[in-house]
């Protein structure tokens, strides 16, 4: 029926593609499970492609260290404009000191035993869900949080950036309280 339906025109069906319809039946379902497999190959090659798949240049730390906050960036709840993230990352470069290659090496050595395992449909979700992820990001926060570096927080978070002036306080504060809130359910689930 729903060959029929879709072949008519005004609610008629022409007797020729009655016929076609219906030898296409009789040969049983060989020539149309033919086309279903031509169909869901092409499915599978526009829609089967990971969102956010991970690269090999992709800088993960830093990704890494920006997800506790990466609601406030965009969308309407958006606080902080991205073009003062350099400012977070002089932060991060500062406060983490001699240890940031560490956090770096790590997180790049997460990705490639990740790639191992999911090849191409590795997607920065995955990454964030690992185990092992959390456990860098958790002592990656432990430093960032820490109140000795409140200071440097306060001053580089601060700074200007181009034509966009300084982020506005309340923005730098809220990014502060999730990552503050990020590190303690770390510490708490494990």
């Amino acid at each position: 029926m729903t060959l029929l339906s879709e072949r008519a025109v005004n609610g008629m069906v022409s007797l020729t593609e009655v016929q076609r319809i219906v030898a296409l039946l009789e040969r049983g379902t060989v020539s149309l499970d033919d086309a279903f497999r031509r169909h869901e190959t092409l499915c599978r090659a526009e829609f089967g492609r990971p969102k956010g798949n991970v690269g090999a240049r992709s800088n993960p730390f830093q990704r890494l260290s920006v997800r506790p906050f990466e609601h406030l960036l965009m969308g309407d709840g958006a606080v902080f404009d991205r073009a003062h993230l350099p400012n977070y990352f002089d932060y991060v470069d500062v406060a983490l000191g001699d240890r940031k290659p560490e956090f770096d090496s790590q997180s790049k050595a997460i990705i490639q035993a990740l790639l191992v395992i999911h090849g191409n449909s590795l997607t920065w979700e995955l990454f964030y869900a690992d185990p092992r992820t959390l456990a860098v990001l958790g002592r990656a926060l432990a430093i960032l949080t820490d109140e000795r570096h409140l200071g440097a927080w306060k001053s580089l978070m601060a700074r200007p950036v181009g034509e966009n002036g300084a982020p506005a306080p309340e923005g730098v504060e809220q990014i502060h309280a999730a990552l503050v809130r990020t590190r303690q359910g770390l510490d708490s689930s494990g």
